[in-house]
């Protein structure tokens, strides 16, 4: 694996794109790959390999322990295929976030983070969709994941939706 994947990988768990890794990030990312490892356990591997004492892992962190990882799972049979397996996971997941990342953006026309009922109204009747033809029938989609009750949809209210198959069952009723 070159630097450029290993800087991609990075990325991965560095969900807000400041540059590092938080313990809370790491912990998110893995619950979302349905690996859960305590925070304390977490909390122990940061401090270990945070070489700068900041309480997260730097690009330069992580790069040595994945090289120190690698080079010892390389002395260790099959670990490199249980490896590869695990990074087209990661990929996969990446990808399929990105996927759900740009249709919430179809639908947040202004841009403000949430898909209000107007939003949802205009992208349906403009994909000739009959679901939607009324500002109701909008009210109405928003209220099955509205989970917060604010009347709008937020990323993750939207991305459990696509994930969870409830999106089918708006499509069917």
């Amino acid at each position: 694996m070159d630097l450029s994947e290993i800087h991609h990988l990075f990325q991965m768990f560095d969900h807000n794109g400041d540059g590092k890794i938080t313990i809370h990030e790491l912990f998110m990312y893995l619950e979302n790959l349905g690996i859960h490892v305590p925070e304390d356990d977490l909390e122990h591997m940061v401090d270990h390999i945070d070489a700068d004492d900041d309480g997260s892992v730097n690009m330069e962190e992580f790069r040595g322990l994945f090289e120190t990882i690698m080079e010892e799972w390389d002395e260790e049979e099959g670990v490199g295929e249980v490896f590869d397996e695990y990074y087209e996971t990661i990929m996969e997941e990446r990808d399929e976030e990105e996927d759900i990342r740009e249709a919430f953006n179809v639908f947040d026309k202004n841009g403000d983070g949430f898909i209000s009922a107007d939003e949802l109204r205009c992208v349906l009747t403009s994909l000739g969709l009959r679901q939607g033809r009324t500002i109701e029938d909008c009210w109405i989609m928003i209220e099955t994941v509205d989970e917060d009750g604010d009347g709008l949809v937020d990323y993750r209210e939207f991305r459990k939706m696509m994930k969870g198959g409830t999106f089918a069952a708006l499509q069917t009723s």
